[in-house]
């Protein structure tokens, strides 16, 4: 096993209002789920690093993501920050995005082979979406990849189980229970679910 890193996935303001788009299923579970990830992560010494869907205020117009869902998280308003719950932390990672994955367009892969990081967790929301697509290309870069049970949602839990199936089938991504992935992050054996 190399060095890993938690990679927490758009759990911002903007998402969790119901405006435009709705709240993802079981969010009082997503956001405990991520902050306990996120602490864990933390007390081992692990990177953690916020992936947020941002949008500059001149892109609204024309932004070919606004005309499927309407703007939101567009920098300089409370809806493209990191919930309140997650505060991110001095040593912590804020990376912006304007596509699904976190790796389209941004500094995430150059900051984990900065980091020397080898095995990603995911906590985030949009299980079927945002989460998934970054786990597409982390893998398609070579990463290891384990979502976390208690951590990630959408607002479809029919898409949310497809979204897992396929990853864990078509990525060989672990998806493990939060207490497994705070075991792992300390360097203790884990087994997927």
């Amino acid at each position: 096993m190399g060095k890993s890193a938690v990679i927490i996935v758009d759990m911002l303001k903007g998402f969790f209002k119901g405006e435009p788009v709705p709240s993802p299923l079981n969010s009082d579970r997503l956001i405990e789920g991520c902050r306990e990830l996120a602490r864990a992560a933390r007390e081992a010494g692990v990177p953690v690093i916020f992936i947020k869907d941002n949008f500059w205020p001149e892109e609204v117009d024309i932004d070919i993501h606004f005309k499927l869902f309407g703007a939101h998280c567009i920098v300089g308003t409370p809806d493209a920050e990191v919930l309140d719950e997650l505060e991110p932390q001095s040593g912590d990672f804020q990376i912006r995005k304007k596509r699904y994955s976190g790796f389209q367009g941004t500094r995430l892969d150059q900051v984990l082979r900065e980091l020397g990081v080898t095995d990603l967790y995911f906590g985030g929301t949009w299980t079927d979406a945002c989460v998934q697509h970054t786990v597409m290309d982390a893998w398609s870069l070579c990463y290891r990849t384990t979502i976390v049970e208690e951590a990630v949602s959408c607002p479809s839990e029919e898409d949310h189980q497809y979204a897992l199936r396929y990853m864990s089938r078509y990525y060989g991504t672990r998806v493990v229970p939060l207490e497994g992935a705070v075991a792992s992050l300390r360097g203790e054996p884990v087994s997927a679910s």
